[in-house]
């Protein structure tokens, strides 16, 4: 299960949001024309509007099939810092985790450093972010340690080494 990305320089059009419902909780995609420009977790409301995309049939293959490969496009952006280390957080396997020094350490870096990276990491899910750890604990996401960030981070980890949310 894992996403075949191609990274691209520009991405040309209008954006647009669509909202896709996962086993986790809404995802908003921001999109100019077939490039992922964005990526956040919304928290699931009972009215929430979900939009109807391909996206959605990828993403729902993704969640069911642990061989998927679900190829997606995103926009490169962020220094070169960053991208250094979200190429890294790509490689970690499905299912394993490596804390922030361990990573850091690999690269020639400092955890904090590595943290910073993926606070500010524009693709969620996709650039697994999630699968970086405290060494004493699971660190945070997406900035927070607790919350709502934090419970989408422990169902992704749980989903990963169960294979179910």
């Amino acid at each position: 299960m894992s996403f075949a990305i191609q990274w691209v320089e520009k991405a040309e059009g209008p954006e647009q949001v669509v909202r896709i419902k996962t086993p986790i909780s809404t995802l908003a995609f921001s999109l100019r024309g077939e490039v992922i420009v964005g990526i956040d977790w919304e928290p699931d409301e009972k009215n929430a509007q979900l939009d109807e995309h391909p996206l959605q049939k990828e993403l729902d293959r993704f969640w069911a099939d642990a061989e998927a490969v679900v190829p997606v496009k995103l926009l490169r952006q962020g220094s070169a810092y960053r991208n250094k280390v979200w190429t890294e957080l790509c490689r970690i396997p499905f299912g394993s985790t490596i804390s922030y020094s361990a990573l850091a350490q690999k690269i020639d870096s400092a955890a904090r450093a590595v943290g910073n990276a993926c606070r500010d990491n524009p693709y969620p899910l996709i650039v697994p972010c999630h699968r970086v750890v405290a060494r004493d604990g699971l660190g945070g996401y997406s900035g927070q340690t607790m919350g709502d960030s934090m419970a989408i981070k422990i169902k992704l980890l749980q989903f990963e080494a169960s294979g179910k949310v």
